[in-house]
């Protein structure tokens, strides 16, 4: 095995994350530890003392990978930002055209919205939105900090920007669901469609929290 080989193969062991991303970032270091051992070469090094010398310039596997680990959670927590803008908006829209397709407009219960409820409707209607603004204000300053910031700290701010889309979208759905069932608790149970529907916006809601909270890999010694 090649020195290059072997340096990847290194890094590839030490790095924990989406192999996509993971893969992306290990055939760009390839890339350039081979770049750099064919101008050793070009400058009368034999292959064997090219590759030791770009690996070498490179720097050692520990090190670099601590910055890729970075680098992958950033993604990572970038993916699930996407994840936040287009998500939440769709499941909020699929439930309405669902609650629109199998039961139909509110007032066929027969029951008036009192003001407080019109009023906790129209917060729900401003929280839930606001994920979906967090999640590209966030993705609009990653860009600009990403100047500024290394991965590690740019990890940080985007790791709480998903927290905190995700934990509004869970107020959001507390704030209406216990003022539904004060309420009425009918409308808890709209139609199968509508309840499978809430019940995945719930699940989809605890799983974009994650990333906020779980701990980042360990990397290997």
């Amino acid at each position: 095995m090649s020195t290059i080989e072997a340096y990847i193969g290194d890094l590839d062991a030490r790095l924990r994350g989406p192999s996509s991303a993971k893969t992306d970032l290990l055939t760009e270091a390839r890339d350039g530890l081979v770049d750099a051992a064919e101008a050793y070469r070009e400058g009368g090094a034999d292959e064997a003392e090219a590759e030791r010398r770009a690996v070498a310039d490179f720097g050692p596997a520990s090190v670099i990978a601590r910055e890729y680990q970075a680098e992958l959670a950033l993604r990572g927590d970038i993916g699930t930002l996407w994840k936040v803008i287009v998500g939440v908006p769709l499941i909020q829209v699929t439930w309405e055209l669902s609650r629109i397709w199998t039961y139909g407009d509110w007032s066929r219960s027969g029951k008036p919205n009192p003001e407080w409820f019109k009023a906790v409707i129209e917060i729900f209607g401003v929280l839930v939105l606001v994920p979906a603004v967090i999640g590209a204000v966030s993705l609009f300053g990653a860009r600009r900090l990403g100047r500024r910031l290394d991965s590690v700290s740019l990890g940080k701010v985007t790791r709480w920007t998903v927290g905190a889309a995700a934990g509004t979208n869970l107020l959001a759905l507390l704030l209406l669901t216990v003022s539904t069932a004060v309420l009425d608790p009918s409308r808890m149970n709209v139609s199968v469609v509508c309840n499978v529907v809430a019940l995945a916006w719930v699940a989809f809601s605890f799983w974009l929290l994650q990333p906020a909270f779980r701990p980042r890999p360990a990397l290997a010694a």
